[in-house]
């Protein structure tokens, strides 16, 4: 499908919001033959500059002109998505719980409920430095590699808080099984013994239900879909428990104190509505910022770079409607125009603008 009006430039854009200094292409020509001879090209088959794209990509180097001070400029997410892909190909290759895992839609869904919000969030491997973030996701981390677990523990014990979920603690670095009861090295962490996971027919559903006064205000019941982790609670808290089936009153959330930081266990899969109320308590309870403390409407995101004195804000709508974003107090300098910018912004459908404020 072509993109419509707009959509090169706020895609071009959303790759600088996310920390990238350069935009570049490929290709600048289209072949004439081979397995590519469609894809997609600066110049086309037609060879001259008066086309559509062509046009699209001189307006992204007019902006990028205008874009100098950012170069340099860093990001830095108090949240981690872990998304790795040794990970993957070790879940992709095992023949049991379901033919399709849904790893990778299962992640997007986790950062789809910060990305609604406008919370900016690192995607990272299993192998990277977790010290500096303050709220680390583990969505089905099935293959735990050595020194992983005792480095999950290390950044709890130091306050921070994990996040992880069914399907995790299976295997190590080879592909074997865990003995002694899953998650295998996070059992400690999570506070739980996983016993058996069910695996529910497309169109099956059972709920998770929040327990009475649980400590995130959790209060309506949530689908519970595809894979059901049946697991114990061993040390951990349990915040929510399931409604039917053989396993009715097994806890389906949980939370497990651990040193200065704790570590939850979210036991079944869900759709967006429990993870965003959910991550919402969380990023209320640590304290963990928005680029801009407004509720954003549908389809609109906010990314910030910043060098320490001032932050420079992406507001980016990724819906063909116009949509409008209460600046509430905050006040700015649009980078391309110049003007001041503050009260109720409107964005144009797959609009993006690039605001500048001094922190403090």
């Amino acid at each position: 499908k072509l993109k419509r009006p707009g959509m090169h430039l706020l895609s071009s854009l959303q790759a600088v919001a996310h920390g990238s200094d350069t935009v570049q292409y490929f290709q600048w020509r289209k072949s004439r033959g081979s397995f590519e001879k469609f894809h997609g090209a600066v110049v086309d088959h037609y060879g001259h500059e008066d086309t559509r794209v062509f046009r699209d990509v001189t307006e992204v180097g007019k902006v990028l002109g205008k874009l100098d001070k950012l170069v340099g400029t860093t990001v830095r997410p108090e949240v981690a998505v872990i998304y790795d892909w040794e990970n993957r190909w070790a879940m992709d290759d095992a023949k049991g719980v379901r033919r399709e895992k849904g790893y990778q839609s299962t992640c997007e869904l986790h950062y789809r409920a910060f990305w609604n919000q406008g919370i900016p969030v690192d995607v990272i491997s299993e192998d990277c430095d977790f010290s500096g973030y303050r709220l680390l996701i583990a969505p089905m981390l099935y293959m735990v590699k050595p020194g992983v677990a005792k480095r999950m523990e290390q950044f709890v014990e130091n306050g921070g808080t994990l996040v992880t979920t069914y399907w995790s603690g299976i295997v190590d670095e080879n592909d074997l099984c865990f003995l002694g009861g899953f998650p295998g090295p996070l059992r400690r962490l999570t506070g739980i013994w996983s016993e058996e996971i069910d695996s529910l027919y497309d169109g099956e559903c059972n709920f998770a239900v929040p327990a009475a006064g649980n400590s995130l205000s959790l209060k309506r019941e949530y689908r519970a879909v595809e894979m059901l982790d049946l697991i114990h609670a061993e040390t951990a808290q349990v915040l929510a428990s399931y409604k039917t089936d053989f396993y009715q009153g097994r806890p389906a959330l949980t939370g497990n104190s651990f040193g200065k930081g704790k570590a939850y266990y979210i036991a079944f899969r869900s759709d967006l509505d429990f993870l965003t109320d959910f991550y919402t308590r969380l990023v209320h309870d640590l304290r963990i910022t928005k680029v801009i403390d407004t509720d954003l409407p549908e389809g609109v995101t906010a990314q910030k770079r910043s060098d320490g004195e001032t932050d420079y804000v992406f507001l980016m709508n990724f819906s063909n409607t116009e949509k409008t974003v209460d600046l509430n107090e905050d006040v700015f300098r649009d980078m391309l125009d110049g003007t001041r910018v503050e009260g109720r912004l409107q964005l144009s459908g797959y609009g993006v603008r690039v605001l500048e404020r001094k922190q403090g």
